[in-house]
């Protein structure tokens, strides 16, 4: 039996190589998102995100919290939510700046 229960029932074949975790709460449903380490050649996902519904409770995401906080060991409450934020704040500027430059090479492949 797993280590790791509800994270290998949600598809997470090497735990091992998670990296970190987001937590996002929407109005309709909770989203986790999870980060892997990779070698730059590596055709796996560097991430998977996941959604649960409000209604269970939150139990399903609980859990996978826990694992992911027992796994990584980390603390959730010693987060500084200030710091959270300016992390998400830089980790969407990547993810724009990657797309924007994706849109530009295709709108010269279209010109050209």
């Amino acid at each position: 039996m797993s280590e790791f229960p509800t994270l290998t029932a949600m598809g997470i074949q090497d735990v091992h190589e998670i990296e970190r975790f987001i937590v996002r709460h929407e109005s309709a449903h909770d989203e986790l998102k999870v980060y892997f380490r990779h070698d730059a050649d590596s055709c796996q996902p560097t991430s998977l995100k996941f959604r649960f519904s409000h209604h269970d409770g939150g139990a399903a995401i609980d859990k996978a919290v826990s694992e992911l906080n027992r796994l990584l060991g980390e603390n959730p409450s010693a987060e500084d939510p200030k710091a959270a934020i300016i992390r998400n704040l830089d980790q969407f500027e990547l993810v724009m700046n990657a797309k924007m430059a994706e849109i530009r090479q295709r709108l010269e492949r279209i010109s050209a």
